[in-house]
């Protein structure tokens, strides 16, 4: 049975109609009206609970439309459930203000004012029918959360504002269940937010604590590494001193031969030497914070200052009484091995590269020279010592490192030298690099590469004339001490 017929059958009934609620309540036909008022339409299957009361209340009040909207923090009113007789309206909400037409003073009573005022601000189609019902809907302290308006002829004017007052208490839970669902929403996007931002700063917490944990270990590595240098400093100064002390003090012997005098004081020499290289590394060390290092660029020939490194690691060699045999490669015959390079730096990154190699070779080869490309210079040193322990290729070019810490005692030497040479190649712009010797059972070769600005002709224009007469026969001289040994 349809809800109109259940209407009609009730009002059809030979009793009066009922004086109390309790008298309506008790009445034959009212089982059936109110089963029939709470019956779920057939078209409201699939709907929202405000779609399916909007379709509900336009069904009975055989309105036009149907209009709940809820109010803004402007006071403005949004449409969020529209629908005519046959079904809702999609997609067609609309913002509009009636609060003109509104009774602030009684919200509960529905006001009446002409639909036009409601066409005008949507796009729908406008109805033919002119009367406009609209009550608001409260909170229970009488806060506006929305309102509801219908869209009638005259004649149902009536019978929709029943409808709608009928209809009021469902349409307050449904808008207090809409409320309280956004306020949910909203939190749980707040919290979702929050909890990202807890996971970021989490992350970033856990790579700062990483970085802080790299950070000590390598405080604490630098500081056991300064420690272990500082004591070999120690060493390595007081031996040459104790030395030097002792033979001065030998030396005030009254039977010594001269033979042994000159003996003595060739070892205070040697000695003396030793502690001076030591100072220069520890001045070489603070001189890198001045920006010139390895700027001072003069053209020089690169023969002459490779035959004095060989002149005095041969005589070091000598004096050592170590079976080594150094060779001098020069690919460029004299006055065509003119350069336009730091001279001091130059020298020092390849005396530093020589002293690493014959502390470090106990009998053997040691080859150093070089060799001169398009844009580049390519100089090598290599040497049939103990080799670079594997994986230590890049580390031994850190500040008070040596292959191997034990080192420093068995061979001496500050672990400066490399680290040195390093800065000196960097400052000029070059590169370094080691590796072990693959064609030999020991040993490690030593290179590195240094730009050079101008072509190699035009360096050597106004000097090849003052330095021709030396090394002319051929384009590659080697020098080495191997006869003397």
């Amino acid at each position: 049975m349809s809800l109109s017929k259940a209407i009609f059958n009730f009002f059809k009934s030979k009793d009066s109609f009922p004086k109390e609620p309790s008298d309506f309540f008790s009445g034959e036909r009212t089982t059936e009206l109110i089963e029939r008022l709470n019956a779920r339409s057939p078209r409201a299957i699939g709907l929202s609970s405000l779609d399916a009361l909007a379709l509900k209340i336009c069904e009975i009040s055989q309105a036009d439309y149907i209009f709940i909207a809820k109010i803004s923090k402007e006071g403005t009113y949004r449409t969020i459930s529209i629908c005519n007789q046959t079904s809702p309206i999609q997609n067609s909400h609309f913002d509009f203000k009636i609060n003109a037409f509104l009774n602030d003073k009684n919200p509960d009573i529905p006001v009446s004012f002409d639909a036009q005022v409601i066409f005008s601000q949507t796009n729908l189609p406008k109805s033919k029918a002119n009367n406009c019902i609209a009550l608001q809907i409260t909170d229970n302290d009488k806060t506006p959360m929305g309102i509801v308006l219908g869209v009638t002829k005259s004649a149902k004017t009536k019978t929709l504002t029943n409808v709608i007052k009928f209809f009021s208490n469902h349409l307050t839970t449904e808008m207090r269940h809409l409320n309280s669902k956004e306020k949910l929403e909203k939190k749980n996007k707040k919290l979702l937010r929050t909890e990202e931002e807890l996971k970021l700063k989490n992350q970033l917490l856990d790579n700062l604590n990483k970085n802080i944990s790299k950070a000590k270990q390598v405080v604490d590595e630098s500081s056991r590494l300064k420690s272990a240098f500082l004591a070999n400093l120690s060493h390595e100064i007081r031996t040459p001193m104790n030395v030097i002390m002792g033979f001065t003090e030998l030396l005030s012997a009254a039977n010594m031969t001269p033979e042994q005098r000159r003996n003595y004081i060739d070892i205070i020499q040697q000695n003396g030497t030793r502690l001076l290289q030591i100072m220069d590394s520890l001045i070489d060390i603070s001189r890198f914070q001045a920006k010139n290092i390895g700027k001072e660029q003069q053209a020089f020939s690169l023969n002459q200052m490779l035959q004095q490194l060989y002149n005095n690691f041969n005589s070091e060699i000598e004096a050592s009484g170590k079976p080594i045999t150094l060779t001098l490669t020069l690919s460029k015959n004299h006055g065509e091995d003119v350069i336009i390079l730091d001279k001091e730096a130059t020298y020092k990154v390849l005396n530093h590269l020589l002293d690493n190699a014959v502390k470090f070779t106990a009998s053997g080869t040691i080859r150093f020279g070089y060799e001169i490309k398009e844009k580049q210079i390519l100089f090598h040193v290599e040497d049939t010592g103990i080799g670079i322990p594997e994986g230590k290729e890049k580390e031994i070019f850190d500040l008070f490192r040596q292959g191997d810490l034990r080192l420093s005692r068995q061979f001496g030497g500050t672990g400066l030298g490399l680290a040195i040479a390093k800065r000196y190649v960097s400052a000029m712009n070059g590169q370094i690099w080691c590796n072990n010797n693959e064609d030999s059972a020991r040993g490690a070769t030593f290179k590195f590469s240094l730009p050079l600005l101008s072509s190699h002709k035009e360096r050597n224009e106004g000097l090849s004339q003052k330095t021709a007469g030396a090394f002319t026969t051929s384009s590659i001289t080697m020098i080495s001490n191997e006869s003397l040994l």
